[in-house]
């Protein structure tokens, strides 16, 4: 058994680890996307669709991105609480006012910062909002 181990290893295809200029898994740009309106026109539709129309199915498609838009936010603040924003002592926002700035501030960047990574540029927003000091920071 031992003998196969260094063999597997050898004719296995090497895992190319994700490197540091690999394109994010969600850009803003995608984010920003998902939050847009769907066009009808665009919806693959027929007869036998569950939905009665086109628009009923954008409709659909459109409450879809945004539950994961709001899930992708809710799960950057989770991750990045502490650790690249913190409360600060005088006001604590509610996490859909959280939401509420990070979709914003997605909406008026430029297109070129949107091409990064969006769980980035969404800490950036917070950071900006609610810095944490240097004794209060967790590491990550």
């Amino acid at each position: 058994m031992r003998a196969l181990i260094p063999l597997l290893l050898a004719i296995m295809p090497a895992c190319p680890a994700r490197g540091g200029n690999a394109p994010p898994a969600v850009t803003g740009e995608a984010l920003v996307q998902l939050m847009g309106n769907v066009d009808p026109a665009s919806v693959v539709w027929s007869e036998e669709s569950p939905f009665r129309t086109r628009a009923i199915a954008a409709e659909y498609i459109d409450l879809s991105n945004r539950e994961f838009v709001r899930g992708y936010i809710q799960a950057v603040h989770d991750a990045a609480e502490g650790k690249g924003w913190c409360w600060d002592k005088r006001y604590r926002p509610k996490l859909h006012e959280m939401e509420s700035d990070a979709w914003h501030a997605l909406q008026r960047m430029p297109a070129a910062q949107l091409k990064r990574n969006a769980a980035e540029l969404i800490v950036e927003t917070w950071q900006k909002m609610w810095p944490c000091p240097a004794r209060q920071r967790r590491a990550p």
